[in-house]
């Protein structure tokens, strides 16, 4: 029984490498709900199933950042220039890495559009670091968890090499750390709520990647 299925295991990979391969070149925005709209970047790597469905691995970036700054001067230079002096006071970012597990559809919807729809599920990767300079205090915090993302757009063909594409998606993820008890022998952690809608758009290349 056992052969027999690593023998079923084995032709469902052969059957798969053995289809189209394609690479997609994503960029976008993301909004969520514990951190600034920040850049959102991405690759995925994948292979079609068959005309419609492909699966891939999507190694994506989000980051976020933020400065508070104030205008404590200015000074009238030669040439009609005026020069501010700038204090910053706080500087703060946010790194998130989603390694994700994609299936994707792609299909006829009009005579040049395909509709595209995505869903995705993994591991991700959050780094948040703080420095204030009026207390010295500098600090640099590891997240980590799973999630998942759903998205739904469009997808135009350039070629028959190529498509661009449009997506909304909503990602969902809350990556955690130090976990820990109450005094009352409660299990507690820390997380970041990183879910929120946000807007990708990219280039698929097919018979390009791994």
């Amino acid at each position: 029984m056992k052969k027999t299925l690593l023998i079923l295991l084995a032709l469902s990979f052969s059957t798969l490498f053995a289809q189209q391969k394609y690479t997609e070149f994503k960029v976008g925005i993301h909004n969520p709900e514990s951190a600034n709209t920040g850049f959102w970047g991405g690759l995925t790597f994948g292979r079609a199933v068959d005309e419609n469905i492909g699966v891939g691995l999507a190694v994506d970036f989000y980051r976020s950042s933020f400065t508070k700054e104030t205008k404590v001067g200015e000074q009238d230079l030669q040439g009609n220039i005026t020069e501010d002096e700038i204090e910053v006071s706080l500087e703060q970012s946010t790194t998130l890495v989603p390694v994700f597990f994609n299936i994707q559809y792609q299909g006829p919807m009009t005579r040049f559009l395909n509709l595209r729809i995505t869903a995705g599920l993994g591991y991700e990767f959050l780094w948040s670091s703080y420095k204030n300079y009026y207390t010295q205090a500098d600090k640099s915090r590891f997240y980590n968890g799973f999630g998942w993302h759903v998205g739904a757009g469009v997808a135009y063909e350039l070629s028959r090499a190529s498509d661009v594409f449009a997506q909304v998606t909503y990602h969902s993820g809350a990556p955690s750390r130090d976990r820990g008890e109450t005094k009352a022998g409660l299990p507690t952690r820390k997380e970041v709520d990183m879910s929120g809608i946000g807007l990708r758009l990219g280039i698929r290349i097919y018979s390009f990647g791994f």
